[in-house]
Formats: structure tokens, C-alpha cells, sequence
């Protein structure tokens, strides 16, 4: 049987510290030579460990500085264009948080128990002030404590930053699956569109730097005057 290669080794620890918030969000890792006397490794074995990482979107290099844990910003998962190409963050109203039994589509994936809850936000997100988005978000009940912190009245627009900052819980990556999809009674309500109006619906499901699910978002957009692209698709 081979053995596996030692940068694989030191990417594994490396998350496991990254795990257990040994450096959180926008901090300095120690240098490639530190690192390497650390683990008692050739320099070249922590710079590929490193790589690897970086590429998983885990860590960030910045020249001069080193190597930090990485911020997300709100646009790096957006991916709604208005027609003529520009990019617009969308503002938001928080209709309802509260806290549910998981459905079974939240538990397969967000990985629950059956006996377990979720935090459930329903919001309208805004693009240039029109209604285009209703979205659901389920969160874990386990991971957002207390949950006196997720008050409707204050939550704000860019909820991955809110979750990295109150919780320690950074989103740093995502699986999308779009299909079209219909209005229902309540979408076309907030979304002033007949019942039966095409939607696009994006299923989002985030992960943590633990590469945990954390968060199940559907967001259902009208795109009659936007697209969806994922620049780094």
C-alpha cells in the first residue's frame, strides 16, 4: 500500500488547526520556514501543503505579507447581472426568523440528526429598489447559539459576514444547483408577479472552513431584467 505523500499530511493538519479556529479569518499564518520547523519538514513540502490550500479557497497569499486564512467578501457569491453586464449587490427585508423541526431536505443537507431543528429566515432581497428575490435560508439551531443574536429587526444584508463575525462561522465555499421554477401564492406576492411566473430557483448549500454545511439557501429570482453567471465557472 503507499503511503501518502507528506504535504498531504501537513494539509490535513493544517485545516484541523484551521478547524479549530487556532487562526481565524484574515490572520497571518506563521511563514513557510516557521511552518516547516513546526512540522519538521522541508519548506518546499509546506509551500505545496499551502498551495493546496490556497487553491480550495481555504487560504490567501498576499504579497509582502504571508499567507492569511480567507475573508469572503458578499460579492464572491453573488452571481446576478443586470442585462447590460453590471454587477449590483441586493439590499434586503427580513420577513420571519424561526426556529423549526428540519425538513428532510434541510437534514440531508445540512447532515442533521432527525431530532434536530433549524434556524428558518425567509427574506425579499432588492436589486436598483424592485423586488427580485425570495429567499429561504435554514441554518443549523446547533451552530447558531444563541439565537437571540439572529434578530429579524437587525439582520443584516450580507449574512456571511454576520455568521464569521457572531458565530466564528466563515462560509468559504458552496455547491449551487439552479433549475426554473414557478411563482407560488407567497413569492408572487412579494415579488409582485402573477401566480405561476418563471423563476430561476438556486439551491445553495454552504460550508465552513470545518468543511461542514452550515447554511441551505433557496432563492428564487425573477430575471427578467437579470442573469445568472458564475465568473468562475
Amino acid at each position: 500500500m503507499s503511503k501518502r505523500p507528506l504535504y498531504e499530511e501537513i494539509k490535513e493538519t493544517l485545516i484541523a488547526r484551521l478547524a479549530s479556529d487556532q487562526w481565524r479569518p484574515g490572520e497571518l499564518l506563521p511563514s513557510e520556514l516557521k511552518l516547516a520547523e513546526t512540522f519538521e519538514v522541508s519548506q518546499g513540502t509546506v509551500r505545496r501543503a499551502l498551495d493546496e490550500l490556497v487553491s480550495q479557497g481555504l487560504l490567501a497569499r498576499h504579497q509582502g505579507r504571508g499567507t492569511a486564512v480567507t475573508k469572503h467578501t458578499p460579492f464572491g457569491f453573488f452571481h446576478l447581472f443586470r442585462d447590460d453586464g453590471a454587477r449590483e449587490l441586493p439590499e434586503s427585508k427580513t420577513l420571519r426568523i424561526s426556529v423549526n423541526a428540519a425538513s428532510r431536505s434541510e437534514r440531508d443537507a445540512l447532515e442533521l440528526a432527525p431530532a434536530k431543528k433549524v434556524i428558518r429566515i425567509t427574506r425579499v432581497r432588492y436589486l436598483n429598489l424592485e423586488p427580485k428575490i425570495f429567499e429561504t435560508i435554514a441554518l443549523p439551531k446547533e451552530l447558531f447559539s444563541p439565537i437571540a443574536k439572529l434578530d429579524a429587526r437587525d439582520l443584516p444584508n450580507t449574512v456571511y459576514n454576520f455568521y464569521e463575525r457572531e458565530f466564528g462561522i466563515p462560509v468559504v465555499g458552496k455547491r449551487e444547483r439552479l433549475r426554473a421554477c414557478s411563482a407560488s401564492q407567497m413569492e408572487s406576492r412579494y415579488l409582485a408577479v402573477d401566480v405561476g411566473t418563471s423563476l430561476l430557483e438556486i439551491e445553495c448549500l454552504a460550508y465552513s472552513h470545518r468543511r461542514q454545511p452550515i447554511e441551505l439557501r433557496i432563492s428564487r429570482c425573477l430575471t427578467d431584467e437579470h442573469y445568472y453567471c458564475n465568473p468562475t465557472d
